[in-house]
Order: C-alpha cells, then structure tokens, then sequence
C-alpha cells in the first residue's frame, strides 16, 4: 500500500514539474501573436494553453517532444519532431503503442511523403498540440470532423460526400452512418488495385457488408438487410467469389462518395438512370431493366415468379434425390434377398 502511496506522489510531482516547466514556454508561445516571419511570410508559433492542457500530453513536459531545446529562451529553430520518437514498441514514458503507425507506413499517404510530395503523416490529422482522444467530441479526428478533415486536401470529394446519404445520417445524428474511414480505413489507407485495401473489387463487399448487414441498425434506419446477402447469391456476387473482379460490386452501382437513395432523381440507381448505369456493363441495356427486382433472394415471395421457380425446383430436386435414393435402397434390398435365396437353394 505503501508503494502505491509513493508512486501516486512521485506522478503528482512530475506533473506538477512539467506544468512548471510549461510555464516558461507559455510566457512567448501563449502570446497569441506570437511568431516569426519565414521567407517573407509570419509563421505562427502561439500555443492555445487551454487546449493543450485539455490534451492527452498534457501530463508531459514541451521539452519531451522538444527535446533539442535546453534553454529557455531558445535562440535556435527546434528540430522537427515525429510521433515515433515516442510511440514505438518498448518506449519508457508510457506512449500507447498499437500497430498504426507501423500500417501507416504502408499507406499511400507515407509513400507520398517518401518521394518528397505534400501528404498527411500524424500532426496533419492528430494536430501538432491539441491531440484529443478519437471518441472526444472535440477531437479532429471525431467521426463527425473526418470529412472536413480529409477535405483539406480531397475538397471535390469532400463537396460529393456532403451530398450523399452517408452524410446525411451524420446530421441526423446517426453516428454509426459511414464517414471516410470506414470506408477507406484510417493508417492503412491503399490504392484500390492493392489485393490488401478495403476498396479492392474482392474486398468492397465485405467493406459494406459492417455497416449492411448490422440488423439493428439498418433497421433503424430504414434499409433492407437482406441487401448483401442478395448480392452474394446474385449472378455479380457468385462470378466475384470466383474471381471475376470485372463483375459489378455495390459501388458499380450506387457509386462511391455520392451515395443516394434510389429515390432520388440524381442517384444512378434510381429508375431512370438504371439503363445508364447497367449499361456501362451492358451496353443493350434499355429502360426495361428498372422493370425487374433488385437484391432479391429467391426463397422469398417478395422475389416473385423467381420465388415460384425457385421453390418448384428445390422440391423438384428433392423429389427426384429422395425417390433415387429410394431406387438405390430397394435395389440393394432386392439384390441381398436374391443372394439370399440363391445361397439357400
């Protein structure tokens, strides 16, 4: 008990050293128009204290990132700084490890960064010195901040996103509705032509299938479940599972970022867009094709005439197996009564 007593006051104390030593920081960093003018432009170097205290490293000292800077006042520019310097597996200051970092480095953002080109690594999505947990409203990295947040550099999409009925749930409310990381993961962001990306052709399915097949929540908001199972058992679906990656996928057809409900006049699955959209595949396709039935499974009525086939053949098939077996067994009783009777006599 004891122990625990002194390791409570030893962590009291070293926070209490660090706000010390912070302070020195904020006296020029806390100014708001604090800065420094680089090839001609002022460079903001102000510091919020209120939000860096609301922070996750607000227990630590500027100096444990800044670990260059010895004196204060510094009369050199720091050195740049990268997250792994304390987030890597073994680390002795607490930082929590996980496997981002390490699938980031294999993202496209990382790659980018590799050749020299203008792409996020950590602090462009964490921020530098307000980083906040993800589930924190406050947080820029908040499920409801993602799309602006990835909007700093994919504005077009960001402007289709805001479209669609992906975003729409979000305003409503329903915070389980997609955003781009769920879509397109959040470290380990590939190129769709990587077999191990999300929106590879053989992966999209499964990528939609974590939102589309939670009964509950397709439920809620007023989606049919049996939509991905359909798919699966659908002609696209089976020449997918077999390798045909060419086969329409769910984003062949609802699209990518503008995702609309078919009752919207702009959405491609809507009734009279269907022939365009089925036509880049098909290219006879004509306006009968919003005529048929869509994400149907043969064993339910809603399904139609193909729910009558279906169920004639599965009976048929039935039938004719359970009276072949029978044959088989007759025949084989007849054929040992015989043998039988042939060894009697």
């Amino acid at each position: 008990m004891k122990v625990w007593i002194l390791i409570f006051f030893v962590l009291i104390a070293n926070q209490a050293n660090s706000q010390l030593k912070n302070q020195r920081c904020f006296v020029c960093h806390g100014v708001k128009n604090f800065g420094i003018v680089e090839q001609g432009k002022f460079k903001s170097l102000y510091v919020s204290r209120e939000d860096f205290e609301a922070s996750v490293h607000s227990k630590f000292a500027c100096v444990s990132c800044h670990v260059d800077v010895r004196v204060i006042p510094h009369l050199t520019k720091p050195r740049k700084i990268h997250c792994l310097q304390c987030h890597f597996e073994g680390n002795v200051v607490g930082a929590p490890v996980t496997a981002k970092p390490e699938k980031y480095k294999e993202s496209v953002h990382a790659k980018a960064v590799a050749k020299g080109k203008n792409a996020p690594d950590c602090k462009d999505c964490h921020t530098v010195h307000y980083v906040r947990k993800p589930e924190d409203p406050n947080s820029s990295v908040y499920k409801t901040r993602v799309p602006e947040l990835c909007g700093g550099c994919h504005q077009t999409i960001k402007e289709e996103y805001y479209n669609s009925i992906h975003w729409a749930g979000i305003k409503r409310g329903e915070l389980s509705s997609a955003v781009c990381s769920d879509c397109h993961r959040e470290h380990d962001i590939l190129p769709p032509e990587d077999p191990r990306s999300s929106l590879n052709p053989k992966n999209v399915i499964g990528t939609c299938d974590k939102c589309h097949s939670d009964v509950k929540l397709m439920k809620r908001v007023g989606v049919p479940v049996t939509n991905p199972e359909a798919y699966k058992e659908s002609f696209h679906g089976i020449a997918l599972k077999f390798g045909v990656v060419k086969a329409a996928n769910c984003a062949s057809c609802h699209g990518y970022h503008d995702v609309l409900p078919s009752r919207d006049p702009r959405s491609p699955i809507h009734p009279a867009n269907l022939a365009k959209t089925c036509g880049k595949c098909h290219p006879r396709a004509n306006e009968n094709v919003a005529k048929g039935k869509f994400h149907v499974l043969p064993g339910e009525k809603e399904s139609g005439i193909v729910y009558y086939v279906y169920t004639f053949f599965k009976w048929f098939t039935l039938i004719v197996l359970i009276g072949l077996f029978t044959h088989i067994v007759l025949d084989l009783v007849g054929h040992i009564r015989r043998k039988r009777k042939k060894a009697s006599e």
